[in-house]
């Protein structure tokens, strides 16, 4: 499977997305756990979603953990 099509396997609305993006920037860290129960979605589809806050710069990869990988939330704006 290619990374672009395991990428987007699953679909998170845009305006939920916006929201995740928006909630996460007053927390110190934040765990795919931590997304899908606040979000009510499933673990997989919150570490999909912390992988392209990732790619925007809003996160970056503190503890890389096939279970359990923790994000360190950046300070500042994210690159547009």
């Amino acid at each position: 499977m290619s990374e672009r099509a395991r990428e987007f396997t699953a679909f998170v609305p845009e305006n939920v997305y916006k929201r995740i993006a928006r909630d996460i920037r007053r927390e110190k860290y934040v765990t795919p756990y931590m997304i899908a129960e606040k979000y009510s979605m499933t673990i997989s589809l919150a570490k999909q979603v912390l992988r392209r806050l990732e790619k925007e710069g809003l996160v970056e990869l503190y503890s890389p953990s096939r279970r359990a990988p923790l994000y360190i939330v950046k300070a500042g704006k994210a690159k547009k």
